[in-house]
């Protein structure tokens, strides 16, 4: 029997399954979904952010106010939110579109020259001349992140906007070979998007894959596989997670209120929890109790590779697998760094250990 914690022992009454009894998680199998990404065809609709790294380094203390005085080093603008998903997965060796919003700025101009670098198709892009492009700028004093400034408009883009990003999402969906709705809560992922995107991907038999954040989690109904982080999902019905049994009663609630066909929760250092309509699976971190999942990129890296997987015919273990193992080789990347294929594949070579302690129970008891 595996080693597994008592909170869990004691949530589940039927036998565990171990790893090895879930189908598609031997090591040729995961490297087979991952060499079958090369020109997936993958539509990102969602919330367009550029990220500014200012660097500086500290001299001494200010004599006007106790923080550090510093010497400005330089900046770096990288790709965020629905922008950086899109990075990740043309790294991976999808083709890629993305629609979103951007004001008439400077910042927009630099992600359009870097859609173009990466080739990433947006002419689906909507400029909005009443908001800015989102901005966030992470000061590094000495390498450390000491504080974060977002310049944005948070409110939800208007009717006629919301129409006109639909709209041109509906024109790709045929073409797609998977939908991700990339939701920062910046405006973009809005009720009508995400109904209206559902509806069409369903009856054209396409895969969507909602990554919810706040404001929006209960709209994300009908979404083909959603994945979040605890607290989101937690927020978004009102529940204290104190145990497994309040954690499976939670994936056991939204999966009723989405309709969906499995619910993904990402747990930081616990790992990751996986709900389908027959089992509830526990993918516990690659290595250990590290809490990787709150560095920057990593969410979308996940998601990308949870998404590329599903639309490579990949079963759901299979996907939430390569997810986990996408969160760990992340985290060991520099920001300026996407995923990779090989990166991928390095790491999947190492993953017989870890899929052992997988842990499995029915969801009906």
């Amino acid at each position: 029997m595996q080693q597994i914690s008592s909170k869990l022992k004691a949530s589940i009454s039927q036998p565990l399954l171990t790893g090895l009894m879930i189908e598609g998680l031997e090591r040729e199998s995961l490297l087979s979904v991952v060499r079958n990404f090369h020109g997936k065809r993958i539509l990102v609709v969602g919330d367009i952010i550029l990220s500014r790294y200012v660097e500086v380094a500290a001299r001494k203390l200010a004599r006007e106010a106790p923080v550090p005085a510093g010497d400005y080093i330089g900046e770096t603008y990288l790709p965020g939110g629905a922008a950086n998903l899109a990075r990740e997965l043309v790294s991976l060796g999808a083709t890629v579109s993305v629609i979103g919003l951007v004001g008439n700025d400077e910042y927009a101009s630099w992600l359009m020259q870097e859609f173009d670098r990466n080739g990433i198709e947006h002419s689906g892009i909507i400029v909005d001349q009443t908001r800015p492009t989102s901005l966030r700028t992470w000061i590094m004093v000495n390498g450390f992140h000491s504080l974060r400034i977002d310049r944005e408009d948070r409110r939800d883009a208007p009717l006629a906007i919301s129409k006109r990003i639909l709209a041109e999402a509906e024109s790709r969906i045929k073409d797609s070979d998977c939908i991700v709705l990339s939701d920062y809560d910046r405006g973009v992922v809005t009720s009508v998007v995400i109904s209206g995107i559902v509806s069409s991907a369903f009856s054209l038999g396409k895969i969507v894959v909602g990554q919810p954040k706040m404001h929006h989690y209960l709209d994300f109904q009908g979404v083909t596989y959603v994945k979040s982080n605890i607290q989101e999902a937690a927020n978004a019905i009102g529940m204290s997670i104190v145990n497994e049994t309040s954690l499976r009663n939670l994936g056991i609630n939204l999966m009723s209120r989405l309709d969906c066909k499995a619910l993904l929760i990402t747990r930081g250092e616990e790992g990751m929890t996986l709900f389908d309509r027959e089992s509830v699976t526990h993918f516990p971190p690659i290595a250990g109790r590290r809490n990787f999942f709150s560095k920057v990129g990593v969410r979308d890296a996940m998601t990308g590779v949870f998404a590329l997987a599903l639309a490579s015919g990949s079963n759901i273990y299979q996907a939430t697998c390569l997810s986990n193992v996408a969160g760990y080789v992340r985290s060991e990347l520099q920001r300026t760094v996407a995923l990779s294929t090989h990166s991928l594949e390095e790491q999947i070579s190492k993953v017989e250990e870890f899929v052992q302690r997988i842990v499995q129970a029915p969801v009906r008891r």
